[in-house]
């Protein structure tokens, strides 16, 4: 009896730790592989997964349930760091920057264990995008290419969902994007990516 409950114990404590992981991970890791079937709540700023995209899905379906996913994330994230930098993290590294001008850019590359998953050819989207918390027309839009393509934007301006006013990014500002990557040769094969910072000063890196 003594020895089952030891088990049980071990078999609790191994599952919680699983659990507990981040998404990100330290610099030259390239790890983790998780599904849609095995969710965990996340409110990290720096975060990602695998996911497997059941068969027969469209892709509004699949566009529908990554963008829930995403407004959750965004509505309990704050944005402590800085877009700055490469921020890594086993799906895709992205690095950060602000030009002189206030443009922030970014460089998306994607990870070899990712690359391993999705194949030769990938094709990358935003769905979703917010600044302070207010839902924007993303600033990148699908791009179909080899999966070692650096899928890099930037962003100045942008307008509001349903609103064809002009707003200009800020220093300080709140920005969040959130890519979807799917295989071009596996239609059940994707990846998310999901990032959150602060707009740092014009001419940061």
């Amino acid at each position: 009896m003594l020895d089952t409950k030891r088990g049980a114990l071990l078999l609790c404590s191994t599952v919680s730790a699983s659990l507990m992981m981040a998404g990100a991970t330290p610099a030259g890791a390239d790890s983790a592989h998780r599904t849609d079937s095995a969710h965990r709540a996340e409110s990290g700023d720096n975060v990602g997964e695998l996911i497997s995209i059941p068969a027969g899905e469209s892709t509004a379906a699949t566009y529908a349930r990554v963008t829930r996913r995403a407004a959750e994330i965004n509505a309990r994230t704050t944005a402590d760091k800085k877009c700055t930098g490469v921020w890594k993290h086993s799906v895709a590294n992205v690095d950060w920057d602000r030009t002189p001008a206030g443009t922030v850019r970014w460089s998306f590359k994607l990870t070899a264990t990712a690359r391993a998953n999705l194949g030769a050819a990938v094709t990358v989207t935003m769905p979703n995008a917010w600044v302070n918390n207010h839902a924007i027309n993303p600033p990148y839009g699908p791009h179909s290419k080899g999966s070692t393509y650096d899928f890099h934007g930037s962003m100045n301006k942008y307008n509001r969902k349903g609103s064809s006013t002009k707003y200009t990014i800020r220093t300080k500002n709140k920005i969040t994007f959130y890519w979807l990557i799917k295989s071009n040769s596996n239609p059940r094969a994707g990846a998310t990516r999901y990032i959150t910072c602060a707009v740092p000063p014009k001419g940061s890196s």
